[in-house]
């Protein structure tokens, strides 16, 4: 696919943040993805992936994140959704994928059974599911620290203090990385301690026959399956 991909595939130390950060330090400016905006697809690299999955982490260690906390992301995919989906990772933290079509009592299940401490919302619509589920189940989100969303549209009166901007958060990195060289390298330091074996990803099932499930992924389910879909697809650069 890209340059020596086969080996870091196959190398028994390798995790998904570990990936980013090779293609970010060997490819800075080739393309990782593009995102469609007004019918115009605006070009991403490595360097940008990598930094802005770097400014969110800290983000979001500054706020108390840490390493083994898990963080659930309400949304239709965005590039917002990838770089939280890393920066989440790369900290040893779990990701909790929530299909932006779930009803607030839905989302309310996945978010307390999973324990998570930070919701990503693409939308208004997914941070008042949030709320909903905060004030109208008995239960409620009792470990929830802070609701965090990307498109903040519409929602110039809401008031709460557990919500904050995505942007903020980027910010919040910023402050963090500059506050400290200990601060700044903790990044890069946290990708190295990632593990193969380390839990980053918990996916629901969609309880059909029952409460939802969790099933745990590690990086390696994640890196053996990239690997086989690449060989059946044989996709390369070509």
């Amino acid at each position: 696919m890209i340059d020596n991909l086969d080996a870091l595939l196959r190398n028994g130390n390798t995790t998904l943040p570990k990936l980013l950060q090779h293609w970010a330090q060997r490819f800075p400016d080739a393309l990782a993805f593009r995102e469609k905006d007004y019918g115009i697809w605006n070009r991403m690299t490595w360097q940008h992936y990598f930094e802005t999955a770097r400014r969110f982490a800290l983000g979001l260690k500054s706020l108390g994140f840490d390493k083994g906390d898990r963080l659930a992301i309400a949304s239709e995919d965005s590039p917002q959704w990838m770089f939280t989906d890393l920066a989440t990772q790369a900290i040893g933290g779990v990701v909790v994928g929530i299909y932006p079509t779930n009803p607030w009592p839905e989302l309310q299940y996945i978010v307390h059974h999973s324990n998570s401490k930070f919701v990503v919302c693409g939308d208004q619509e997914q941070v008042d599911k949030v709320l909903d589920a905060m004030d109208k189940h008995a239960t409620g989100l009792p470990d929830l620290v802070k609701i965090i969303c990307v498109d903040m549209k519409g929602m110039r009166g809401y008031k709460h203090d557990k919500l904050m901007s995505f942007e903020d958060v980027l910010e919040l990195g910023d402050q963090y990385a500059a506050a400290s060289p200990q601060h700044a390298g903790t990044f890069d330091r946290a990708i190295e301690d990632t593990q193969p074996d380390d839990t980053c990803m918990l996916v629901y099932t969609s309880g059909t026959t029952g409460p939802p499930k969790g099933a745990m992924l590690s990086h390696r389910n994640l890196i053996v399956t990239v690997d086989k879909l690449k060989t059946h697809f044989k996709l390369d650069r070509h």
